[in-house]
């Protein structure tokens, strides 16, 4: 399956959302938080979807788990 919106390294989703580190979406994604969100690309790097089709924006859905 392939995404639909822009994926983004855990750095640059950071960023986005206004985290100063990418600590608490590592943590999110280890409690499993974020696998709706997550892509891992053949060499293991992740990804985060920020606008997947049929679902709330990642930035929409952290405050609701945060």
């Amino acid at each position: 399956m392939k995404p639909t919106s822009k994926l983004f390294t855990i750095s640059e989703a950071a960023k986005e959302l206004g985290y100063s580190s990418r600590s608490t979406l590592y943590n999110l994604i280890k409690k499993g938080y974020l696998n709706n969100y997550l892509w891992v690309d053949d060499k293991g790097r992740k990804y985060l979807e920020m606008n997947p089709v049929g679902r709330r924006s990642l930035k929409a859905y952290l405050p609701a788990i945060i």
